[in-house]
């Protein structure tokens, strides 16, 4: 009897560690009285097992797994100048997102790994815009990726040497990937990045053209402010079906900290090289900084066509950011910039009445202030205040095709067609946040005002004059982390 109260006893703790660690589902049946008969083990041994079958376990005691993730979601005030709105947003500068993380030890430096991770798409901030409040997902969504309800972000499998470095192959992120921000030694690219991840998705409206736009055609603002390769004007690479290799830290004051290299290729022929390094410069400072480079020739890439037809994909990408901050005052600096290039054949004296190349883009952000705990706020966490400005010059590679001819319609109130030659988004911004390190929580509120122009000619090579509203937007929210 004692015998069998015991390993019940035991499978009882073991099955409470797992619930400790693991998902439990408890099938839940009416509670009887205790049994001090000859069979309440036997119950106990029973209730034991049914508890053991609905828990959630890891597949083996080899491979150690990770779940996290985060949550991001913000409410977005907008004003185009003739429509204003207010949404509840996925928040597109870090979206909401979880993963699996699974390690394994080989033998002495060697471990091998994996990782998954998806994002959600619920009304993502990148995609609304003045006629869609939930980019296409409140029914499970049609429209490609923005209308996904999940997206997957990686998928990749590692081996890893402490002394060599690691080798990633799978959906993982290029070298170039996040270059502009992940230097930040703030850490607030979670609450704002340089891209316009809140806006991007909005139409474009002329300056006194107060009916509704967005037909068939019309610009976006993303059309005017982005790389060759993708549809951002800083954090221009991405995740990709690649192999990439990363370096150990070197040159670094602590375990982690110093100067990395990493260099990848991928799909049907991209590839990049970048440098990374953050470290402590004595009890005072912090300091990152990174520069990165991608060359793709992916004649598959953006729908553009394979290369059997003579077309030749040629788009060159340099990128980079550097962050400083004192730390006994929390004053901080940071810096971005971008510049992409097209030789793509078919970009190549394509203008369709100047016949001229496409220009090539360039892009720069300046940010300042203060992140140190103040005041009765203290207590929760860091509280960081920061503003800055930024322009993105020519970043047109969105609008009107290879041969940049806008049909009549593309701006509502132009009925000519017009060739784009040219476009500046300038945009200046506050922002707070607060940081609740009990709960790993961050709230935040930013205001920005964006300022577009374009530069257009008709058939006669007559500049155009075509004046666009300003946009305003504030959005407020919280993130968690898990």
């Amino acid at each position: 009897m004692i015998g069998g109260l015991s390993k019940a006893a035991s499978r009882l703790a073991l099955a409470a560690i797992l619930g400790a660690v693991g998902a439990v589902v408890l099938v839940q049946k009416p509670v009887r009285a205790a049994d001090l008969g000859g069979d309440c083990c036997a119950d106990l041994e029973e209730r034991v097992a049914e508890l053991e079958a609905t828990t959630v376990r890891k597949g083996n005691k080899k491979v150690s797994i990770t779940v996290y993730g985060k949550m991001n979601r913000a409410v977005l005030f907008w004003n185009d100048g003739a429509e204003k709105g207010v949404y509840s947003v996925d928040n597109s500068y870090e979206s909401s997102r979880f993963g699996f993380k699974g390690s394994a030890k080989i033998t002495g430096d060697w471990s091998a790994g994996y990782k998954l991770e998806a994002e959600t798409r619920a009304a993502a901030s990148e995609a609304v815009n003045q006629i869609d409040d939930d980019n296409g997902t409140r029914s499970g969504g049609t429209l490609g990726d923005e209308g996904r309800l999940l997206l997957m972000r990686q998928s990749f499998m590692y081996l890893d040497n402490k002394k060599l470095g690691q080798l990633r192959w799978g959906l993982t992120s290029m070298p170039k990937d996040d270059v502009n921000k992940d230097t930040d030694v703030t850490e607030l690219a979670d609450t704002m990045t340089s891209d316009d991840h809140m806006n991007r998705g909005f139409f474009l409206r002329p300056k006194g053209f107060d009916t509704e736009v967005g037909g068939p055609g019309q610009l976006k603002w993303q059309a005017i402010s982005q790389c060759y390769s993708s549809s951002s004007a800083f954090d221009c690479s991405t995740r990709r079906n690649a192999v990439t290799y990363w370096s150990p830290s070197f040159f670094g004051s602590a375990d982690g900290k110093g100067l990395t290299a990493s260099w990848g290729w991928g799909e049907n022929d991209i590839w990049s090289a970048a440098l990374r390094y953050r470290d402590s410069w004595g009890p005072n400072w912090e300091f990152g900084a990174g520069a990165a480079y991608e060359k793709s020739r992916d004649e598959n890439q953006e729908s553009s066509g394979g290369g059997l037809n003579g077309f030749k994909r040629d788009i060159n990408e340099w990128a980079g950011s550097a962050s400083i901050k004192h730390k006994p005052t929390g004053l901080f600096a940071f810096g971005a910039f971008s510049t992409s290039e097209t030789n793509d054949s078919n970009r190549q004296n394509a203008g369709v009445f100047t016949g001229t190349s496409s220009p090539d883009m360039s892009a720069w952000d300046a940010r300042i202030g203060i992140q140190r705990k103040m005041g009765a706020l203290g207590s929760l966490g860091d509280s960081s205040f920061f503003g800055g400005y930024l322009q993105i010059e020519d970043g047109i590679g969105g609008a009107c095709g290879a041969k940049r001819s806008c049909k009549a319609g593309t701006f509502p109130d132009l009925a000519i067609q017009t060739e784009i030659t040219g476009a500046e988004v300038t945009r200046w911004y506050l922002g707070y946040d607060q940081a609740i390190d009990s709960a790993a929580m961050h709230l935040y509120a930013v205001y920005e005002h964006l300022e577009p122009s374009v530069d257009l000619v008709n058939s006669s090579l007559s500049r155009v004059n075509e004046p666009l509203d300003n946009f305003d937007l504030f959005y407020t929210g919280a993130r968690m982390y898990f």
